[in-house]
């Protein structure tokens, strides 16, 4: 149920929390796959959902990958048209990322999917 909390809470989360999502997630791999979508990518999906503007290295961080790992799958998703890039008005030198709509469609149906097996609207134990 540690997936039900973290996809309803809006408070920030630690990267064992965002380690343990990813373990859930890989649980619903033949449901992701069913969007077209990794169990990593959805991961990266729902945290810029509750953490919009995020550097490519505020991912890495939280995520516990390096920065290299971190931009291959920003990449993807940035092909994919699931996400913005853009630089920083502060640093040039840092891309902010952020769901695109195509990326707020896919979140709403990676919510409805993922209820098919587990009811997100259920209280968290």
């Amino acid at each position: 149920m540690k997936l039900v909390r973290l996809l309803q809470e809006s408070r920030s989360t630690t990267s064992g929390e965002w380690r343990a999502c990813l373990k859930w997630l890989n649980a619903y791999r033949e449901e992701l796959s069913d969007l077209d979508i990794t169990p990593a990518q959805a991961r990266a999906l729902l945290y810029l959902q509750r953490n919009p503007d995020s550097s490519v290295q505020q991912c890495a961080r939280v995520f516990g990958v390096v920065g290299s790992t971190m931009s291959h799958l920003v990449r993807d998703l940035h092909r994919k048209g699931w996400i913005t890039k853009q630089h920083s008005p502060q640093d040039d030198r840092h891309v902010l990322l952020a769901l695109s709509p195509k990326g707020h469609i896919l979140i709403w149906l990676l919510h409805k999917q993922l209820n098919v097996r587990l009811p997100l609207t259920a209280k968290a134990s």
